[in-house]
């Protein structure tokens, strides 16, 4: 019996796609396989790392901030005297209720050199009552843990600047000698800083971060890498701080839940596709140049040309879109792809880089091109401004988020106006929070860009009548110049743009402040506008 064996072109042609679409198919599993899978994760685990060290860097920004507070506050001369017992009213003139609430203290503990306590106020983590007093007793009880720590600490000679404990709530704890402010002298003892790890902690930079936060006590030391776990489209992440406890050794985890789909993966899996296709198509066109030479070679060939985007004489492109056959159908339908694909590429370039309500430039962008600066600037002087509208969420709570939204755009506007004069780059980095690149500046030429700014906002007169600062629309500046790109980081100096505009806050708003260490002090300008 003799089998009948198609010996035909078009059966040739199809059987040799065949094979080669098989050998295609396995190239490109194991391809998947060894390559492109474990790259991908690799890529996801260290984009996991990268937020986490974000969030430890939030998290040492506050304790950062924290010990710079109790450092103030104990290298001043009237410190030093309450605790040698010469300032009886010192208590009174600066402590109160209100100013822990604000501050977010949950303890401030003073001792003399001995360790002894001299002064204690806090409020109580129980009932969320105000208390004072000089030893650990009645309502003071509940201090007890925190303080024998601290107290253990003093004896040990093992008092760090900052830490957390654990022996009820976790708590993030700052401590220093009391100095006179000239530093002359022996101490005169220690005061210590406690700040309650909560719920409204973890609020805080969970707002600051951008991504939700949890934390956890682990009943055991401090393990040395992060844990990662993976479910479905979310992995969760968790690193851990060490604490000092009396109950044993302990460790604080903070955890972060993030999305396992991104832009960049996705990309990357693209590009790997692209360039797997391409290829497979070249190499099905040369074999069809081959087998079919004199039906479809010439078309073909200016086919290829035309996708690959090689130089073409305009009427070979036009012969190609205007044949009728099934190439002219490919063209047609490549150019129209092609065109569209450029346009959404520009749309997804803009929307990717530029804040959709404002048009600025996104946090995103303004990375980047503070990264550049930071790389350019050499010996050249570099200033970061932060600009803030004042008491914005008054303006949208009276007037409506529609009327805040139109009141960002003219600020926007305003802003880029002046940054396209001056030569400088500004973006939108929050709600109404902006932040400037001042290239080759000094702090005089930084203070006039800024009055500029907050003049031009000023010009516009945009009715704000429930703000406590002026009748209109103000914004409040701070300033941070680059003393040196070896050693200074960007965050480092964008967070000291963001201290400056805080005390510009603390002294009224519609100000503009400069930092400098240890704290953003010394205003630079404030800008008053006649009412």
């Amino acid at each position: 019996m003799h089998w009948y064996v198609p010996r035909s072109l078009r059966f040739r042609f199809f059987a040799a796609l065949g094979g080669l679409l098989v050998c295609a198919i396995a190239a490109l599993a194991g391809l998947s396989a060894w390559v492109i899978f474990p790259t991908l994760q690799a890529e996801e685990r260290m984009m996991v790392k990268r937020e986490l060290d974000r969030v430890e860097r939030s998290f040492e920004r506050d304790q950062q901030q924290l010990f710079a507070q109790v450092r103030d506050w104990a290298h001043w001369d009237d410190t030093y005297q309450f605790v040698q017992g010469d300032y009886p009213r010192y208590q009174d003139v600066n402590f109160s209720q209100e100013m822990f609430e604000d501050m977010r203290y949950q303890l401030m503990a003073f001792f003399n050199t001995d360790g002894e306590v001299r002064f204690l106020a806090g409020i109580s983590p129980a009932t969320g009552d105000y208390q004072t007093c000089t030893a650990l007793v009645d309502e003071c009880a509940w201090m007890a843990p925190w303080v024998n720590n601290m107290q253990a600490a003093i004896d040990d000679d093992s008092v760090s600047q900052t830490a957390i404990y654990a022996d009820q709530t976790p708590v993030l704890v700052a401590a220093t000698p009391i100095l006179r402010t000239d530093s002359s002298g022996p101490p005169a003892g220690w005061l210590f800083k406690a700040r309650t790890l909560d719920d409204e902690w973890q609020a805080f930079l969970e707002d600051y971060t951008g991504l939700p936060i949890s934390l956890e006590l682990v009943n055991q030391p401090t393990p040395p890498s992060d844990d990662l776990s993976f479910s479905g489209n979310s992995v969760y992440a968790e690193r851990y701080f060490p604490i000092l406890s009396s109950v044993g050794p302990q460790s604080l985890g903070v955890g972060i839940e993030l999305n396992r789909t991104s832009y960049l993966t996705s990309l990357t899996t693209f590009r790997y596709v692209l360039l797997w296709t391409a290829g497979l198509m070249i190499l099905v066109i040369g074999l069809v140049l081959l087998l079919l030479e004199k039906m479809v070679l010439r078309p073909l060939r200016m086919l290829t040309q035309f996708t690959q985007h090689l130089t073409m004489h305009e009427a070979d492109v036009h012969g190609l879109t205007q044949r009728n056959d099934e190439i002219g159908i490919l063209s047609r339908a490549f150019q129209e792809q092609f065109t569209c694909q450029q346009r959404l590429n520009d749309d997804l370039l803009k929307l990717s880089t530029h804040d959709p309500l404002t048009g600025l430039p996104n946090r995103r962008l303004f990375d980047q091109h503070l990264d550049t600066a930071f790389s350019e600037a050499g010996a050249d002087s570099l200033a970061v401004m932060m600009l803030d509208i004042d008491h914005f969420k008054l303006y949208n709570d009276h007037y409506g988020h529609p009327e805040g939204d139109v009141c960002l755009q003219r600020l926007a506007d305003v802003m880029h106006s002046v940054a396209q004069s001056r030569g400088f780059f500004i973006a939108r980095t929050g709600g109404e929070e902006f932040c400037a690149i001042l290239p080759q500046v000094s702090p005089e030429s930084a203070k006039a860009i800024g009055e500029q700014l907050s003049a031009a906002v000023d010009d516009l007169h945009i009715p704000h009548t429930t703000s406590p600062v002026k009748p209109f629309v103000t914004i409040s500046a701070g300033i941070a110049m680059l003393q040196d790109p070896d050693s200074q980081s960007p965050s480092a100096v964008v967070s000291c743009a963001d201290q400056a505009l805080y005390q510009a806050k603390e002294a009224g708003r519609h100000q503009v402040a400069l930092f400098r260490p240890p704290l953003a002090s010394g205003m630079i300008s404030e800008h008053n506008t006649p009412q």
